[in-house]
C-alpha cells in the first residue's frame, strides 16, 4: 500500500506503517512528486527522504516508490540516494522509475527541472534505468549518452542484494525500456484483462530474462459492499476498486490469474481507519 504522504505529521507516516504490519501487508511505498497533483498548497513529505527515514524505522516490511521520476534528479544523484538506502534496508527496497506524463509537467517546470517529450522521454528514461542498475550492482562504469555523461564512476554503497528496479507505464515504450533493461514493470490502473495483455508484451520482448510484473491502482474499501459505494461518492467507479474484503479479494485473485507478482494499493483517505485491514484480510482469503 502507497502511504499517507500528503501530510506534515510524520507520526501519521510511521502509525500506517504499524497498521500495515500488523495487517500482514509485505510493503509499503511513497510517491515521487513536488506536490500533490492538483493540491499545491498541501502538505507533502519528500519521497525519498522518507524512504531513508523508514529504512531507520523499520525492520522488516519492504518499501519503495511508485514511482520516482526520472526527471527530478541527475541519474547518478539517484543512484547514489538508491543505494544508501537499500543500505540501510538490505533486501527491502525496491525502486520503481517512470518518466512522468503531461500532468506531472507543470511540477518540473515550475521547479526548473527538465521535461521531455516523444522519443526524448523514452531516451531519458532508459538511460536512468541503465545507471541505476550499473551503479547497484556495484559495477565501475561509462556512460556517454545524451542525457548522462559518466566516466568511471565508481559505486559507493554496494547494497547487497542489489534492489531491484522497475519500470512504471503502460505506453508501448516504457513496457520495453522495462523488458529491455528493468528488473519489473509496473502498470497502474489497468483491469485484469487488459493487464494481461500489455504484461504478454513484456514477458514476449523481455526474451530469456526475469521481469516481475506488478499491478497498482486505486482501492475504495469498506466493511461490506453498501458502505465502499457510498464511501466511494461522486468519484469515478470506472477508477477505482471499490467493495468489501470479498470483491476485494476476487479482484485480486483476477490479477494474478493475469500474472501479477505484486498489487499495490493507493486509497483516497489513505489513512483511513481499517483500510489496511479489510486489504489484510483480502489478501489472506485469496491465500487459503
Amino acid at each position: 500500500m502507497t502511504l499517507p504522504q500528503f501530510t506534515g505529521d510524520v507520526s501519521v507516516l510511521l502509525g500506517a506503517v504499524k497498521r500495515a504490519e500488523d495487517a500482514g501487508l509485505d510493503s509499503v511505498w511513497v510517491f515521487d512528486h513536488m506536490w500533490p497533483l492538483g493540491a499545491k498548497r498541501r502538505p507533502l513529505l519528500e519521497g525519498w527522504s522518507l524512504l531513508a527515514f523508514l529504512a531507520a524505522h523499520t525492520d522488516a516490511i519492504g518499501i519503495g516508490t511508485l514511482v520516482t521520476r526520472s526527471t527530478m534528479r541527475h541519474p547518478v544523484v539517484l543512484a547514489k540516494m538508491a543505494a544508501t538506502v537499500a543500505h540501510m534496508a538490505p533486501g527491502r527496497l525496491i525502486i520503481g522509475v517512470g518518466s512522468g506524463d503531461d500532468a506531472s509537467k507543470v511540477e518540473n517546470v515550475a521547479s526548473g527541472l527538465p521535461f521531455y517529450a516523444g522519443e526524448a522521454r523514452t531516451d531519458q528514461l532508459s538511460e536512468t534505468v541503465q545507471v541505476l542498475r550499473s551503479y547497484l550492482h556495484g559495477e565501475p562504469f561509462h556512460v556517454s549518452g545524451e542525457y548522462v555523461e559518466v566516466a568511471g564512476l565508481p559505486p559507493s554503497p554496494n547494497p547487497g542484494p542489489a534492489p531491484p528496479v522497475w519500470v512504471g507505464g503502460r505506453s508501448r515504450a516504457a513496457r520495453s525500456v522495462a523488458a529491455r533493461h528493468a528488473d519489473g514493470w509496473n502498470c497502474w490502473g489497468a483491469s485484469p484483462e487488459r493487464f494481461a495483455t500489455e504484461a504478454r508484451t513484456v514477458r514476449a520482448e523481455a526474451g530469456d530474462r526475469n521481469v516481475q510484473l506488478s499491478w497498482g491502482g486505486l482501492f475504495v474499501v469498506a466493511e461490506n459492499d453498501a458502505e465502499a459505494r457510498a464511501k466511494l461518492g461522486s468519484r469515478d467507479p470506472r477508477d477505482y476498486l471499490v467493495g468489501g474484503a470479498q470483491v476485494v479479494a476476487d479482484r485480486l485473485a483476477a490479477l494474478v490469474e493475469a500474472g501479477a507478482e505484486h498489487i499495490i494499493a493507493t486509497f483516497p483517505d489513505a489513512g483511513g481507519v481499517g483500510n489496511y485491514e479489510i486489504l489484510g484480510a483480502a489478501r489472506d482469503s485469496l491465500r487459503s
